[in-house]
């Protein structure tokens, strides 16, 4: 199997993944070894979608379990116990150009010193806040739960963040449709851990989806197992 391995610390495996029989390659992998934490695979999937991921913990941030040790990884890997698991992404078009999160999309006010003005097609009445986050169950976890205190598992999500009136979260089903309206202020549309900002002006309106595309992952767990203790980010 060849697989191209991800993450700043990635050289420090390959001498173990090559032990294992695989062959390191830059083009055409089989596989994608996400060698770091939530932020690397997220980074690995967006320069390299639709091609399976096995992500693993950095040994310097984390002590790990025995089962996911990179050892027992890579020898499961490479014996082909890891079953693929396909996780749903969001999708939305702004300035003619397609967008794709496996974790969320955020709107959110430019400056902080001043809210914005908006409404969704799920939520007619005006609001006034700081923005949305539109996630999808893999994100849940993150952004969204800090604001809502929830979790889900299908469809996808969106929480309205510090709004000045309390806003419940809106679940959506898996062929649903929402769009963002910005009545007034200006906002920027970031997704997942890409560091480039789009401006989104006042009077725009934005439509977000379940995509078709879907990200393929090994043995999440990895990144999920609360015997796992990360000890710095």
């Amino acid at each position: 199997m060849k697989v191209l391995l991800t993450g700043k610390n990635s050289k420090d495996i390959e001498d173990l993944v090559k032990s294992f029989g695989f062959e390191i390659t830059a083009l055409n992998p089989d596989a994608v070894i996400s060698y770091g934490g939530d932020g690397t695979l997220l980074s690995s999937e967006r320069t390299y979608p639709g091609i399976p991921k096995l992500p693993i913990r950095n040994s310097l941030v984390c002590k790990k379990c025995p089962d996911h040790k990179e050892e027992v990884l890579l020898k499961n890997l490479a014996e082909g116990r890891l079953k693929i698991k396909q996780y749903s992404k969001l999708e939305t078009t702004i300035f003619y150009q397609k967008l794709l999160a496996l974790n969320d999309f955020v709107i959110r006010n430019a400056t902080p010193i001043h809210t914005i003005r908006f409404k969704t097609n799920q939520e007619e009445k005006l609001l006034i806040g700081d923005g949305i986050v539109l996630s999808t169950p893999f994100g849940s976890t993150g952004y969204f739960k800090s604001i809502t205190g929830k979790t889900f598992k299908s469809g996808f999500g969106i929480a309205f963040n510090n709004t000045t009136e309390k806003t419940a979260p809106s679940f959506f089903k898996d062929n649903d449709k929402v769009t963002f309206k910005l009545i007034r202020g200006t906002a920027t549309l970031s997704f997942d851990n890409n560091p480039d900002l789009l401006k989104v002006d006042e009077g725009s309106q934005i439509t977000f989806k379940l995509s078709e595309e879907k990200a393929k992952i090994f043995e999440l767990e990895s990144l999920r197992c609360p015997k796992c203790i990360v000890t710095r980010g």
